[in-house]
């Protein structure tokens, strides 16, 4: 290989790798705040397949991203004291939430009320 090639390969190595993303672990990111500055979200996923929210119960930090994903069926995410109401979702589909104050907050999924029930803690 003649050095130029070699030369030419380099180069573009290094400029993949400079325009490459950056790689942020799947549970957080990154978001513009008011002044400009950038700031962690942690995002945390409840999952709602066979007639359950995945996990049950969670407890997370205040300023945590929940986002419920529907793996099958349709269901919802509905607060109990009416904070939030997803309507209902279909197979593939997705609703987040950041809770910003401490507290226990129960849901339930509107379509399967009797059997789906979940709880979010945040301290």
């Amino acid at each position: 290989m003649t050095r130029s090639i070699r030369t030419a390969i380099a180069t573009l190595i290094v400029l993949l790798v400079a325009l490459a993303p950056t790689v942020v672990d799947a549970s957080q990111r990154i978001s513009g705040t008011r002044d400009g500055a950038a700031r962690r979200v942690v995002v945390q996923r409840v999952r709602m397949v066979n007639f359950a929210f995945r996990p049950k119960s969670l407890t997370i930090s205040k300023g945590t991203k929940v986002r419920w994903v529907v793996r099958e069926g349709t269901h919802s995410t509905t607060s109990n004291t009416g904070l939030w109401d997803s309507g209902v979702l279909s197979q593939g589909e997705a609703f987040g939430r950041v809770f910003r104050k401490a507290g226990t907050f129960k849901y339930h999924c509107s379509v399967h009320p009797s059997v789906m029930r979940g709880v979010i803690t945040v301290t």
